[in-house]
């Protein structure tokens, strides 16, 4: 995403194909967890250590989106976007974005308003729905905080959390295929790229970290339960 800010910055690709080859990139980064089962290095590794670092890979992957985009857009852009309706309307801000570095700003806010137009309008379901970011920021701090201590709890956080995105998602997507693809300025590449391949991870992987965190827990309790019972032989020993 920043190799593409930094070519519309300096005018080799103009607003529109800088921030959707971005889109794509990211949609592409989420799916990075699977490398874990594909890495030659993990071959002979139990099943348990691969649920867990694909789930660690997960959690990363979505905060880091959760924290450069999400977050940073939930706080500013009730302020910095007035009076846009059109793709044309936001387009129309490229010199503005391109006076100086620090105008970028404008250009990250608004790279998702190429394919959907609720990023700059002021939809109040899409906003709304982007809240769950702060939610989802403080639950993988509190993971890796349980993760530290060894918690056998540390698993229900994906397993508690795992349905959340699922039905933000299929509001997210829904909302606007009900409403007649109002906020959706491109064509049908532009519409998938907005509502599928930008989305389906937040619908498909949940789902599967929450059957991975199922397993981890279980086996965590297990072992918590093993470890009690070897800590209680000596002691029925000695009397």
């Amino acid at each position: 995403m920043g190799v593409c800010a930094a070519l519309f910055f300096v005018g080799v690709l103009d607003f529109v194909p800088s921030t959707k080859i971005g889109l794509y990139a990211i949609s592409i980064w989420l799916n990075a967890w699977m490398l874990v089962f594909l890495l030659p290095q993990n071959k002979g590794r139990s099943r348990m250590d691969l649920y867990h670092d694909a789930l660690v890979v997960w959690m990363l992957s979505y905060m880091l989106t959760n924290a450069l985009w999400e977050i940073p857009w939930v706080l500013f852009s009730p302020f910095v976007f007035e009076n846009l309706h059109t793709l044309g309307d936001v387009v129309a801000q490229t010199d503005f974005m391109r006076e100086s570095p620090l105008n970028m700003y404008w250009w990250v806010l608004a790279s998702f308003s190429a394919v959907d137009l609720r990023t700059v309008n002021h939809n109040a379901t899409f906003y709304t729905l982007e809240l769950y970011s702060f939610v989802n920021v403080a639950s993988v701090i509190f993971f890796f905080y349980l993760n530290k201590k060894r918690s056998p709890y540390r698993y229900l956080i994906p397993v508690l959390g795992s349905g959340e995105p699922v039905a933000s998602t299929f509001i997210f997507s829904f909302s606007e295929v009900f409403a007649g693809f109002e906020n959706m300025p491109g064509g049908l590449a532009d519409t998938l790229l907005a509502l599928v391949w930008t989305q389906y991870q937040y619908f498909v992987f949940p789902l599967i970290f929450g059957y991975f965190g199922i397993k981890l827990l279980l086996e965590d309790w297990r072992q918590c339960q093993v470890n009690t019972e070897v800590a209680a032989v000596p002691q029925n020993a000695e009397g």
